[in-house]
């Protein structure tokens, strides 16, 4: 262990074995004091890191604001962060994926405050400063996505947002935005995919499989990883993946920052899980295809064949998973050809593009900000427009409807009747409308 890694943790471990058995005994007497209750199972189910294991985190001074979901039978906590002035008139959303947590776009947070952006992150479910259910089978592909529009849509309401999506950040935000396309003004893909099972529309890399194949095998356990990768998890993975120009070297307090939200394997479930997750084919040569969600992300491509807004392509140079995914955006995104959009490479970064591609990544968001203001962005069309016949042909069969009703004693739906039309007026004055 290196000397400041190890004095960090010196320093915190008796504080937080401490808080740890604190928190174990709180948990007993609560499930003591629920016996019977069959919630009481999935309520012990959830863990939490605790504070201590996030003091003294080098760039990082922010504390979280929490909302609880209650979704799927689970009470969980997510930790989020709301940066800036609430009444900005962009609200840029950064995601983080796997192996990462908001520390990861601690470098994109100043620069974007400063230009008056409000600037929102959060920590998905079983990474970072949010709760984390302790059993695999917790998790889906499913539930991330509902956690993720329960707090971005339910609780936080926000609108109008140029979201970031990278890695997970992107296979879940991608079916927000598919789900809720009013909600975001402009969309970033960065080193993310949206996989639907069908190697003939977009095929899931070799990259991938081998780190599914690497990730099960080991379950991430820290005693492997050292002994076959010469460091834990998952601060040896992205002290690989994440240096570049913005930050050549991953020191050992920041990768101690990355390890914080995992101070023992059991609070691991939630990132075992996520290769598990990614949808894959029959063919998956691991041999643990995962097709639950490939229909839906299919259904999730068909509102982006149609998604005008702008669509900017941030994909790095140095990506060995996830290298050319950003063509499939390219062929069949019409919002990737927004007038104004300028797509770009990221260089010198592997897959954690948000640290060592920071100036570059927070450099084009900019410029798409500049050049798409919000009176050149569309809202979404279902089609093309009808044309004069089809217009017609629909005005004839609503008078046709009218006569056949009328006929039968129908006087019209609304009084006062003009002979068995509908009576149409503008709100009279006194009542209020509804919304």
């Amino acid at each position: 262990m290196e000397p400041q890694l190890q004095s960090l943790f010196l320093v915190h471990r008796d504080e937080f074995n401490l808080i740890t058995k604190m928190g174990l005994q709180k948990m007993h007497d609560y499930n003591e004091n629920l016996k019977g209750d069959p919630t009481a199972e999935k309520t012990s189910s959830v863990l939490r890191t605790p504070d201590v294991c996030f003091k003294n985190l080098p760039l990082w001074d922010y504390e979280p604001e929490y909302f609880t979901s209650r979704l799927y039978g689970l009470d969980v906590r997510i930790a989020y962060y709301d940066l800036g002035e609430r009444d900005a008139k962009e609200t840029i959303l950064l995601t983080h994926g796997m192996s990462a947590w908001s520390y990861l776009n601690r470098r994109m947070i100043p620069p974007l405050v400063t230009a008056g952006h409000r600037v929102i992150l959060f920590d998905q479910v079983g990474c970072g400063r949010s709760d984390k259910p302790s059993r695999e089978e917790d998790y889906t592909y499913e539930r991330h996505i509902g956690w993720n529009i329960d707090l971005l849509i339910n609780h936080l309401r926000l609108k109008n947002l140029t979201a970031v999506l990278q890695d997970w950040g992107g296979l879940i935000g991608t079916r927000v935005a598919a789900a809720h396309p009013s909600t975001f003004r402009r969309l970033v893909i960065a080193n993310t995919m949206l996989p639907t099972c069908d190697d003939s529309f977009f095929k899931v890399s070799p990259g991938f499989y081998s780190w599914k194949t690497f990730a099960f095998r080991t379950g991430l356990k820290d005693d492997i990883f050292t002994r076959e990768r010469g460091g834990r998890w998952p601060s040896q993975i992205i002290a690989q993946k994440a240096i570049g120009p913005s930050n050549p070297e991953l020191d050992s307090v920041e990768r101690a920052a990355y390890d914080a939200p995992y101070p023992e394997e059991t609070y691991k479930a939630g990132a075992r899980m996520f290769p598990e997750l990614v949808p894959t084919p029959a063919t998956d040569p691991t041999g643990r295809p995962a097709m639950t969600e490939a229909e839906n992300n299919a259904a999730a491509w068909g509102v982006f064949q149609k998604f005008t807004k702008p669509v900017l392509l941030a994909f790095s140079d140095e990506d060995t998973v996830m290298a050319g995914a950003d063509a499939i955006w390219l062929k069949h995104c019409p919002g990737t050809k927004h007038p104004g959009v300028e797509h770009v490479t990221i260089k010198g970064v592997g897959h954690f593009l948000q640290d060592g591609g920071a100036e570059q990544l927070v450099e084009a968001i900019a410029d798409l900000i500049k050049a798409t203001p919000p009176a050149s962005i569309q809202p979404l069309l279902a089609g093309p427009p009808d044309g004069a016949p089809e217009i017609a042909a629909k005005a004839a069969a609503e008078l046709a409807a009218s006569g056949r009703a009328l006929e039968h004693g129908d006087i019209g739906i609304s009084t006062p009747s003009d002979g068995g039309a509908s009576y149409i007026e503008p709100t009279p004055k006194g009542p209020i409308p509804y919304q």
